[in-house]
């Protein structure tokens, strides 16, 4: 909330603040780790009219946290209501939409800061599991707007060996390359079910851009963005925006294909798997996955 000239606390000037922000194209990002979300929302980003921040980890720590307070809550009333209060009446218990304004509060209050005073007309956040929460936050923000970001599975899931499988070996869990695959099988089905059910339902609020498209043809795709967003998409932006967000700025200067596997931008290409998996992993990966080849345009 904003803050008074005495230091206290201004509940009406925040909400007011919390309003206009809530008045912007509001947007957020959402797909498999290492699909390309973070790439997506730096192009947001680099434009001047634009500011998409990550992440903000709102499915994993807002949404969780301030239900689990809010059931802690009823339930201490209830029994209180049941017991001491049995008679008196008791006092009226908190309900469900009592978490969707302090999660949408919050989000907003998030929103805020992260724009550091300045005039966007479109704010948007990127956190990969956003896309479980897509649902919700539309209920939430009837006029917001969703990008999903899908990349060929077996990439996406090369980079996450690469990234977070060497990690967890590092911290000590011996889980084999393969269980690793199959265990993050299950979250990327359920995210790109979720993400194709919401644009089946909302087709005008929803995005879908692959890591392919963005590197194949990235003016086409950030152009396709951007408009979608309702911001201006000239030459000169988009150019500027891909320009900013190419691996080689990413990487301190790197090639793609130049690969470090120790660094967030890793390699930046397209069909990497194919000197990482066995081809049993291939066809793991395909009978999990394989029905949304032709869709997103993904060859086995």
């Amino acid at each position: 909330m904003a803050e008074t000239n005495s230091g206290r606390l201004s509940w009406r000037a925040g909400g007011d603040a919390l309003a206009d922000i809530e008045q912007r194209q509001l947007f957020f990002i959402g797909g498999a780790p290492r699909s390309g979300t973070t790439w997506v929302q730096l192009l947001f980003d680099a434009h001047p009219d634009v500011c998409c921040k990550g992440e903000g980890l709102f499915p994993h720590y807002l949404e969780k946290g301030l239900t689990r307070i809010v059931e802690e809550w009823r339930q201490a009333l209830s029994q209180k209501n049941n017991t001491l209060f049995r008679q008196s009446g008791g006092y009226q218990l908190p309900d469900d939409e009592d978490i969707d304004f302090l999660l949408a509060t919050g989000i907003l209050r998030a929103f805020n800061r992260q724009c550091r005073g300045g005039n966007y007309s479109a704010i948007g956040e990127k956190t990969p599991e956003n896309v479980f929460l897509f649902p919700r936050l539309k209920r939430l923000f009837p006029h917001a707007k969703f990008v999903g970001v899908v990349r060929d599975p077996r990439d996406a899931l090369t980079s996450a060996l690469h990234i977070f499988y060497k990690a967890a070996r590092d911290e000590g869990h011996d889980a084999s390359p393969m269980d690793f695959i199959r265990h993050s099988l299950g979250p990327m089905i359920q995210g790109t079910k979720a993400m194709l059910a919401l644009c089946s339902q909302y087709p005008s609020a929803c995005a879908i851009v692959s890591y392919e498209a963005l590197i194949a043809d990235p003016k086409a795709s950030v152009s396709r963005l951007f408009d979608f967003l309702g911001v201006e998409s000239t030459s000169n932006i988009v150019d500027a925006c891909i320009a900013k967000t190419a691996f080689s700025s990413l990487s301190s200067g790197r090639a793609p294909g130049d690969g470090r596997n120790s660094e967030f931008f890793r390699k930046g290409v397209v069909g990497d798997w194919k000197e990482t998996l066995t081809p049993e992993m291939n066809r793991v990966i395909l009978d999990a996955m394989g029905e949304w080849f032709p869709f997103f345009g993904w060859k086995p």
